[in-house]
């Protein structure tokens, strides 16, 4: 595992970036935090992103009621 205070690789940064545009292109849906763990994000890396400003939260209201948290790109 790596410290928070380090910054995340271009490689990777593309990656999670992709992802998360696909994702939401694929299912119309915003990832969350358990799609990007299925897809080798932890928390830890999610926390960075955000944190560097790659990506952003939002709370995300399904028809049943659920609240979840998803994430998009910032552009």
């Amino acid at each position: 595992m790596t410290k928070l205070t380090q910054k995340i690789d271009l490689f990777t940064q593309r990656r999670l970036e992709r992802f998360v545009d696909d994702f939401r292109s694929k299912s119309g849906q915003l990832p969350t935090l358990k799609d990007l763990a299925d897809n080798s994000f932890d928390g830890e890396l999610v926390d960075r992103a955000l944190k560097e400003g790659l990506i952003e939260k939002f709370y995300v209201t399904l028809t049943n009621g659920t609240v979840l948290k998803g994430y998009k790109v910032k552009r």
